[in-house]
């Protein structure tokens, strides 16, 4: 699993030769179709990636002693069936080791600038362990996978609350693919967080949520205040024309940079052309009409 990037969004655009009029857009497909293929991939590449991490014994301890050598650090605990006891125990092993380290003087542990915990079994109490440390003064962490755990609303919404913190350093959240659909409550967290906050957060990664237009509205409305983000990504859930329309709608009056990945939702062919011409009537979302560039849907 991987962070949106150009690349990668490159092979999901939708082409058309130049002149083609928006009653002929090409088929969009809105089901499900591939997904296996997809989720197969991307747990693959969890297993490999958890391969090439710490070896065995107390995997969070391990964690800790690697992140006191000090310096900035990375730390990579994928598919080691962490649950929220383990995290906790993480957590506080962190924020003690820095305790100590503002006493003597010494190079402090929250100096990880990366923690991914993909692909446990993770939930609210846990999460809610996670934003207590994104809150700590001084912590550090810029990236935060999260993909494949089992938070739940709450502890969802704790994670992205925590994105208020003045001088949050935290700069990429994957919070997709949870165990039950947290998408709705954890979009109408962000629109209250993401406006006001403080972090230079780019990069939101929400696949497989269970988001609906419920929760995709409010989304919308706070994008244009988003100045640091730069993809969202909010494919494979359940947001339908409404959601979609909003999303753009926005789009077209944030700021140019933001990229917005909605394919795979639950509106249909029909629905994605009646957007399209939506967005060519006016010239501020025109350029998005053709589902590409900044807008894939």
């Amino acid at each position: 699993h991987n962070s949106p990037t150009h690349t990668h969004a490159s092979a999901m655009r939708r082409t058309s030769p130049p002149g083609k009029k928006l009653s002929t857009l090409p088929r969009i497909e809105s089901s499900t179709v591939g997904l296996d293929s997809i989720e197969a991939a991307a747990d693959a590449e969890h297993r490999a990636a958890a391969r090439r991490e710490m070896p065995g014994g107390p995997a969070w301890r391990e964690a800790a002693e690697r992140a006191s050598a000090g310096g900035s650090c990375e730390l990579a605990l994928i598919e080691r069936g962490l649950d929220d006891a383990d995290v906790i125990a993480l957590v506080a092993s962190l924020q003690r080791e820095a305790a100590g380290s503002a006493l003597t003087g010494s190079r402090p542990i929250n100096n990880v600038t990366s923690l991914d915990l993909r692909g446990n079994a993770i939930g609210d109490a846990g999460a809610a362990a996670l934003s207590g440390l994104l809150r700590g003064e001084g912590c550090a962490i810029c990236t935060l996978r999260l993909w494949g755990n089992r938070i739940g609303d709450e502890g969802g919404a704790a994670l992205v609350s925590a994105l208020a913190r003045p001088n949050s350093s935290l700069t990429s959240l994957d919070l997709g693919k949870q165990g039950q659909p947290v998408g709705d409550a954890v979009a109408a967290a962000l629109a209250s967080s993401l406006p006001r906050c403080a972090c230079p957060l780019q990069t939101l990664d929400l696949r497989y949520c269970g988001m609906t237009d419920k929760g995709a509205l409010p989304l919308a409305a706070a994008l244009p205040r988003c100045r640091a983000l730069r993809f969202l990504d909010v494919r494979y859930n359940a947001i339908g024309a409404t959601g979609a329309t909003a999303l753009a709608v926005a789009l077209g009056r944030a700021d140019s940079a933001l990229r917005v990945w909605v394919t795979s939702n639950a509106y249909n062919d029909q629905d994605a052309a009646d957007l399209a011409a939506l967005l060519s009537v006016d010239p501020t979302t025109a350029p998005l009409a053709e589902g590409q560039e900044r807008l894939w849907f």
